[in-house]
């Protein structure tokens, strides 16, 4: 039964396998708080490495880890929380019933949010990271960088280049869902001529979202592409082999970012609605 005064979206009843209990119990408040607690631990720990940075002191070894687990977990439990409030819970899935592995046991069907939210967020994320990027090659230019330093802005500035990354190719799918949202249903004459390119589709951009992970690793090669060639001034004997290396990032990012961007634009075969979801298990 659905708690007193919280509204009855189905996720007291779905099938939860692992953590049913603790997750139910949480909430979407509890998911959410968690997460903007540990958005804000990460913000304490980039502002206390900056500052190490900044000071030529040492950062130490356990800030760098925190630096990359925090977010990930402030990320996870902002995910389920919003998937929580935002989303409406349903059954089983009923896509392939009789695979090896279990499938789609819970499916979910959110709110969107709008594109002007989306928008705002992909802005902010890529100035970030372009950011990061002109602050690494100014102090490589100016031999005034340290390692150290140099490692600390390239491990956020790889990630903010991932989440504008993904961003980007969300909002790409989004705006060509809307365009093509007649055409995206199971009865869709093409898609019944296409059975195998309708599970390829499915699986390859609704279940694993691959699409936008592509995206993701696009970005984050083109953000190192930039990096490495800023070393050239500072290493003139490997300059050849720099701008190779370059290249090959170049190239890289190139083919994951078009690429899954045009990927993007392909949901509709899967058949399936952008706003739903299902579970791996």
């Amino acid at each position: 039964m659905p708690r007193q005064g919280v509204p009855d979206h189905g996720f007291d009843q779905v099938q939860i396998p692992v953590g049913g209990r603790f997750w139910r119990a949480l909430g979407s408040n509890g998911a959410l708080a968690i997460g903007y607690v540990l958005a804000v631990v990460y913000l304490g720990i980039l502002a206390a490495g900056s500052a190490a940075v900044l000071g030529d002191g040492d950062v130490p070894s356990w800030l760098f880890a925190a630096a990359g687990v925090v977010p990930l977990l402030a990320v996870a439990f902002l995910w389920v929380g919003e998937l929580v409030r935002r989303g409406r819970w349903g059954g089983p899935s009923g896509h392939r019933p009789n695979a090896l592995l279990p499938q789609g046991s819970t499916t979910v069907r959110v709110r969107f949010v709008p594109l002007g939210w989306h928008l705002g967020w992909l802005l902010a994320a890529g100035g970030a990271a372009g950011l990061l990027l002109a602050v690494v090659t100014r102090e490589v230019l100016a031999g005034s960088g340290t390692a150290e330093s140099s490692a600390w802005w390239t491990v956020h500035g790889l990630i903010l280049a991932a989440v504008a990354g993904a961003l980007a190719g969300s909002l790409v799918k989004k705006v060509a869902w809307s365009r093509r949202r007649a055409s995206a249903t199971s009865t869709h004459p093409a898609l019944a001529r296409r059975t195998a390119g309708r599970t390829f589709w499915r699986w390859f951009a609704y279940r694993w979202r691959l699409d936008l992970w592509c995206c993701a690793l696009g970005a984050m090669a083109a953000w190192a592409a930039g990096w490495v060639l800023a070393q050239r001034p500072a290493f003139p004997d490997e300059a050849e082999s720099i701008t190779t290396a370059a290249v090959w990032l170049g190239v890289a990012a190139a083919v994951l970012l078009v690429g899954g961007l045009v990927a993007t634009t392909q949901f509709w075969r899967a058949g399936e609605d952008l706003a739903a979801a299902e579970s791996v298990a």
